[in-house]
């Protein structure tokens, strides 16, 4: 990936399945605002930049009375909305806003974002009111049938594939549609439908999830996910003519005498949500590398030295060393023999640094200052890497290479109280050892 992955282009792959995405910025309460088509094309937004303060406006302006106070809590309260998608967690909701006097149902999805300095949450808002019609004037028609009046309501969402079992017999019917399984080999009608299933999987499922999904429709299994908890949902792959493809299945009571299974081909979703977040995780890996040497840099320290500092704070056994290795002449080499000899330089000092504490962390975090954080067998023998440093640099200094000043400091939990404390002793040692080299030189 030649460019980070920006926000336009982040917004013009979810504008696929969201009327309106929003970015906000937690910090500063800043956002942007891409409505794709809509009636979020037309709200009446405060120039504040300020999302929560719009936010309010537009819930005395334009949220239906009945769904205001659930969204003054959830949607329109900062400190709520963000604990809700921490830890990776996912907030969805529902709600209508007033368009031209009429009550329009839309839905919410909010996940956390992470950006090269700050968090922010990314809003999608889609237009489900022509959904939840449908599904109101279902349950209305269900009224007149139960059985029947259920099964259309499992027809309510899209799907490839659905299954009516008795739970009496076994005895099922499959309903399916040309878009998936034309060219699967799955019997319409049967008598044993958990043992056929067993039959089928070896031949539609795909191999890796047959164990998984046999085991999760066993009859005794699935019976007590739907009694626990009213709804099962599993998602797997299936066999087809272009390799795996994802469904999702959803299986609920009709009565306790039918279940009712529905199979939706979710694969180019769940494929534009691995794109999306390979990308973002490339661009984010990106941020955090060293473009001349590879290694990670000064913003990975800082977020590698936040860590450290909550250990320390918490109380944690923390131990470890900082080593400061700090490139000798560089200026010299950059004036005399010219910038390309001098990045050259500095991947060496890079090397020497990495090859050094091959176990430990290393980052460039100026431009000829590399730091390493010593742990686990580094630190054990820290001391030695220390010789071994110094005496690489002795041969260099006679061959012409690369030559480096080095201090290491270790963390000691009775005088130092952040990170910065062991870095300053280490730095210090580092300039002891710099003005010992520069006298060797003469």
């Amino acid at each position: 990936m030649d460019s980070l992955l920006s926000i336009e282009d982040i917004s013009m792959a979810l504008s696929l399945d969201y009327e309106c995405v929003f970015f906000v910025d937690i910090e500063s309460d800043n956002y942007a605002m891409f409505a794709f088509s809509g009636n979020h094309k037309n709200l009446e937004l405060n120039e504040t930049s300020n999302f929560w303060a719009d936010t309010r406006v537009n819930l005395e302006t334009v949220v239906y009375e009945d769904d205001k106070t659930w969204f003054a809590e959830n949607i329109a309260t900062k400190e709520k909305l963000v604990a809700s998608v921490q830890n990776g967690n996912t907030f969805r909701g529902k709600y209508r806003i007033v368009a031209n006097g009429t009550p329009v149902w839309y839905s919410m999805k909010v996940v956390r974002g992470q950006g090269k300095q700050r968090d922010y949450l990314i809003i999608g808002v889609t237009n489900i009111d022509k959904q939840e019609r449908e599904s109101l004037a279902l349950k209305q028609k269900a009224s007149k049938s139960e059985l029947y009046g259920q099964i259309v309501m499992a027809l309510a969402e899209r799907y490839d594939a659905l299954y009516m079992v008795d739970l009496e017999t076994n005895h099922y019917v499959q309903y399916k549609s040309e878009r998936v399984f034309c060219e699967l080999s799955i019997a319409l009608e049967g008598d044993d439908f958990f043992n056929q299933l067993k039959k089928d999987a070896l031949s539609v499922i795909y191999k890796d999830d047959i164990p998984l999904l046999t085991a999760a429709l066993e009859r005794s299994v699935l019976l007590k996910e739907l009694d626990d908890h009213g709804v099962f949902t599993f998602t797997y792959r299936l066999n087809s003519p272009d390799g795996p493809l994802f469904v999702k299945m959803v299986a609920v009571y009709s009565d306790k005498k039918h279940i009712v299974i529905s199979v939706t081909n979710i694969d180019s979703q769940i494929r534009r949500e691995q794109k999306i977040r390979e990308e973002a995780s490339i661009a984010y890996e990106k941020a955090r590398r060293d473009g001349l040497t590879g290694i990670k840099n000064k913003t990975a320290y800082g977020e590698f030295e936040a860590k450290l500092n909550q250990q320390i704070q918490s109380g944690e056994d923390v131990v470890f060393a900082i080593a400061i290795c700090d490139v000798n002449g560089l200026k010299d080499v950059n004036d005399t023999r010219g910038h390309i000899v001098g990045d050259e330089y500095i991947k060496a000092a890079s090397r020497l640094v990495c090859n050094t504490f091959r176990h430990s962390p290393v980052f460039r975090v100026g431009g000829d200052e590399f730091v390493a954080i010593l742990r686990g067998g580094d630190f054990e023998i820290r001391e030695k890497l220390q010789n071994d440093f110094a005496e690489t640099v002795k041969r260099n200094a006679l061959d012409g290479q690369v030559v480096m000043a080095c201090g290491i400091s270790v963390f000691d939990k009775t005088c130092d109280h952040s990170v910065a404390d062991v870095f300053k002793k280490a730095d210090a040692l580092m300039y002891q050892n710099k003005v010992s080299l520069k006298g060797a030189r003469r």
